[in-house]
């Protein structure tokens, strides 16, 4: 069998004592910051991984993050329903493992509840809104948190989030470019950073175009939203001849309203979303999405909390990822190409 790499193991390799090696690899003491990163890559080579129920017993640290999705009474979802969300989870489970901690993840119903019941040593917040329970009782509890989004009322917080205003652009730029002059924007009422970012841009950018603001609220996030507020749109006497759906499920009700009305896309309605996915790609047409990377945001804000949990130094404290425009033919009409 193979034999388990223990901090003895590390230490000998690396020619330090065992109590550098431990404050080298939980952050603390005061050593040279390459003596700690040598130490955690001899560490990293040899396949140590810490023992959790020693670090407990030792240090008072239970090895859990806790992860929660932030969420208003109207907009209610089931954490699977969105394939952003689940491929930022895999990744931040994944990266949470790579360096020692277990990710639990907090029932999207009951999020407060559920926190109670993990002893967390950090707490992970997706989508953060203003006046979050989850977040006072963390709080509360002297719990680092690091959110994917930013916490409106709370400048100094530590997030990792996508450039939206920027991301927003790069897809109206688009639109125009292949014709569109009326585009409607289609969002929930939200006070999430991501759409207040978007509102933002979206109107940012019909300023400098000297284009006329058209926005359709949607009363959820679902096909069914994205359907009743873009049919209240079609139906105007002069409907939009572009709609950008801030999710991709809202921009999958667009296709289906369009479908209802006899609109055809992409030759008299142009349809581009945020954030891709299967259904997505697999939409009829295909839908022209703005990529978020939330893989990459699962690993910069577990590796961000981790940082925090356990003393080292961050900087910065908010970091953006960068956004990608998939072209398809919702907005083409022709083979699918991305840059």
């Amino acid at each position: 069998m193979r034999q388990r790499i223990g901090i003895k193991e590390v230490a000998a390799a690396a020619g330090v004592s065992t109590t550098t090696v431990s404050h080298a690899l939980s952050g603390k003491g005061r050593l040279p910051e390459g003596t700690r990163a040598r130490v955690r890559e001899v560490a990293e080579q040899l396949g140590y991984r810490p023992n959790v129920s020693a670090r407990k017993l030792g240090g008072g640290s239970t090895g859990l993050l806790a992860l929660a999705v932030s969420q208003v009474e109207d907009l209610t979802f089931q954490l699977g329903d969105f394939d952003y969300f689940a491929s930022l989870i895999r990744e931040a489970t994944t990266a949470a493992l790579d360096r020692g901690y277990a990710l639990a993840i907090a029932p999207a119903a009951a999020a407060e509840d559920a926190l109670h019941k993990i002893p967390a040593d950090g707490a992970l917040v997706v989508d953060p809104v203003p006046d979050d329970a989850s977040i006072a009782y963390l709080r509360g509890q002297g719990v680092p948190i690091v959110t994917t989004g930013r916490l409106l009322d709370d400048g100094d917080g530590y997030w990792v989030d996508n450039d939206h205003a920027a991301g927003v652009g790069r897809v109206l730029d688009h639109l125009h470019a292949v014709g569109a002059r009326r585009i409607a924007l289609v969002a929930p009422r939200s006070f999430a950073s991501y759409i207040v970012d978007v509102r933002a841009g979206y109107a940012g950018w019909c300023a400098a175009h000297d284009c006329e603001e058209i926005v359709g609220i949607a009363p959820d996030v679902t096909e069914q939203g994205g359907f009743a507020a873009s049919s209240a749109l079609l139906s105007d006497p002069d409907p939009p001849d572009a709609i950008y759906a801030v999710l991709d499920r809202l921009a999958i009700g667009v296709l289906l309203a369009a479908a209802a009305a006899d609109v055809d896309v992409p030759g008299d309605l142009r349809v581009a979303a945020c954030t891709d996915s299967v259904a997505a790609q697999t939409a009829r047409p295909p839908l022209t999405t703005l990529g978020l990377n939330p893989e990459q945001i699962g690993r910069e804000a577990i590796g961000l909390l981790i940082d925090l949990v356990e003393g080292l130094p961050v900087s910065p404290g908010h970091r953006l990822v960068p956004t990608t425009l998939i072209e398809r033919e919702s907005t083409l009409g022709s083979p699918a190409r991305a840059r």
